[in-house]
């Protein structure tokens, strides 16, 4: 795989924007400290397109509140690929050629979708986390969708109350300390677990042992029944009924562990 400096293969590439930009007198920081960048043509061509939605600024086009929003965005992006570039370059030369040719095209313009609707700054590392983790070849649209689907539905308080489940073993959680940060009631933060729940990254622990109550009584009612039909019957014993919780007790799903490993947030 052929490598070489990004400015390099960005000067040579067919998008105009993005060679104007690496050429131009009012080149952004941001771009002038990774222009000389070694990286392979493939992962040049996937930091070609961030750099190209900067062309607006460079070509003195007046930005409205959403460009600004959105550019701000890209150059949180270029930061976080420059720590992130030797597992995104591993991560990439892995690939399947049909499954790079994804992720130089279409993936990146889904990441852009997904960051110019992004309200919130600091989840931007989460879209480029999940971006890199998700370059494998089991990948494919439908969980890409997936993926950015999900992210575009979490808040940061949203992953901080996962994070917390993954990070805690006892029944539920205390987020005392999530109501003074964000200053949310505990009803609001209620809210946010059945969302979690709705999404598959939460599950209600009171479902699971209301479940577990109704497959207990269904296995003594068979055995009763079964003995009840014998000439001498032996008792069967009632099984061990809990009462669920007043309030509401959740646990991470695997689901919500796999997709914390994959934005990697593990801290709060």
């Amino acid at each position: 795989m052929r490598k070489g400096k990004l400015k390099d293969f960005l000067i040579a590439s067919k998008d105009e924007a993005s060679s104007a930009i690496v050429e131009s007198d009012m080149l952004p920081a941001a771009v002038e400290e990774i222009a000389d960048l070694v990286v392979s043509e493939g992962v040049a061509e996937i930091i070609g397109v961030f750099i190209g939605v900067l062309a607006p600024r460079i070509n003195g086009i007046c930005l409205n509140y959403r460009q600004k929003r959105f550019e701000s965005r890209i150059l949180d992006v270029l930061a976080l690929v420059v720590q992130s570039i030797n597992e995104m370059e591993a991560n990439y030369a892995a690939l399947e050629e049909e499954v790079q040719e994804k992720f130089r095209g279409i993936y990146v313009e889904w990441l852009l979708d997904s960051l110019e609707e992004e309200k919130q700054q600091g989840k931007v590392k989460y879209h480029v986390n999940g971006f890199i983790n998700l370059m494998n070849n089991e990948m494919n649209d439908n969980l890409m969708l997936m993926f950015f689907d999900t992210i575009n539905q979490l808040t940061e308080f949203d992953i901080d109350v996962l994070t917390l489940y993954n990070r805690n073993s006892l029944e539920d959680i205390e987020t005392t300390d999530l109501y003074d940060k964000y200053n949310l009631t505990e009803e609001q933060t209620a809210v946010i677990k059945d969302k979690l729940e709705r999404l598959g990254l939460l599950y209600s622990k009171n479902d699971e042992q209301r479940d577990h109550n109704i497959d207990a009584i269904a296995d003594y009612l068979n055995k009763v029944d079964k003995e009840q039909k014998k000439n001498k019957s032996k008792e069967v014993r009632l099984p061990n009924i809990k009462r669920p919780n007043r309030s509401t007790s959740h646990a991470i799903t695997s689901l919500g562990r796999d997709y914390l490993k994959v934005i990697k947030a593990q801290e709060i």
